[in-house]
């Protein structure tokens, strides 16, 4: 599962369940794009939830880093959280240094990845992260 939404200012939610096809993602990334479209010419914030998903397969794999490289100049900074899974955790650090965006970071810590975006966020955005990794999966 793959789910996108924007329900408060500019915040970008991402969220990913495994498992993830390559139909997820492009379906994903449509809907990416209609934000993108929607808040222009905003930069949009993005927070992702990662934390359930696991090692892509290289299809997967090449098709996130692909929209991660399109994404990066409507982003004026990102964080996702993912799990505490070591390969995981590695492949997204590489596809994110991939994508050649300083401004994208992965955490394994909810509160370190908040304090990494709270610079950024009204108070109404900060308060949607905190909502955003309570909710269930």
């Amino acid at each position: 599962m793959y789910s996108v939404n924007v329900k408060v200012g500019r915040l970008l939610e991402i969220r990913l369940v495994a498992p993830v096809s390559i139909e997820d993602i492009e379906k994903g990334v449509a809907r990416i794009v209609e934000f993108l479209q929607k808040h222009h010419p905003n930069k949009l914030v993005g927070v992702g939830d990662f934390s359930h998903a696991t090692v892509f397969p290289p299809d997967v794999a090449s098709k996130v880093l692909e929209q991660l490289k399109v994404d990066n100049p409507r982003l004026e900074r990102s964080g996702i959280l993912v799990s505490q899974s070591a390969f995981f955790s590695l492949q997204i650090e590489k596809l994110l240094a991939h994508a050649e965006n300083i401004s994208r970071r992965s955490f394994r810590d909810p509160t370190e990845l908040k304090a990494y975006l709270a610079g950024l966020l009204t108070q109404e955005e900060q308060a949607r992260v905190s909502q955003f990794f309570s909710e269930k999966v």
